[in-house]
């Protein structure tokens, strides 16, 4: 599927004038929808990636790969969800600099088995992000992680 029928959105939830979430919204229309974040929770910040509309969920960028990176949990938006504390592992902050300027490859399948016979979709994602939307995300992830 061409990446020109995407479209990506900043990612910026604030709460008491404080960051707790920062990432990209990449959205196919009312098909597909992939939230790539970083959050807080519980003292730490996670790195997640949550696609609504699809079973399986694959994210690979030049150094990024979410089978080996991130673990599955439970979704609270009837999605697929994985995510990790990457805050010490440069993988983390890599992610969203490559989503940023080359773009990843995200695989999505409509089944859970990944042997079935379930479509699997490869989508090439949009790149270079516009500066607005990668602007958001530096300012509120620089606050999100910033020492105190």
């Amino acid at each position: 599927m061409a990446a020109g029928a995407w479209q990506a959105l900043p990612l910026v939830e604030v709460v008491g004038g404080t960051p707790v979430r920062c990432g990209f919204v990449y959205r196919d229309g009312a098909r597909l929808e992939l939230r790539v974040e970083k959050l807080l929770r519980e003292e730490k910040v996670l790195t997640a990636l949550e696609v609504r509309g699809a079973e399986t969920l694959e994210l690979v960028t030049a150094s990024f790969d979410s089978r080996r990176d991130l673990r599955p949990v439970p979704s609270s938006g009837g999605g697929v969800r994985l995510e990790a504390d990457l805050q010490d592992d440069d993988v983390g902050g890599s992610l969203f600099a490559e989503l940023a300027v080359s773009g990843g490859t995200l695989r999505v399948s409509d089944h859970a088995d990944p042997r079935s016979t379930a479509v699997l979709t490869e989508i090439r994602l949009p790149a270079p992000l516009p500066r607005d939307v990668t602007a958001m995300y530096l300012n509120c992830a620089g606050d999100l992680v910033r020492p105190d």
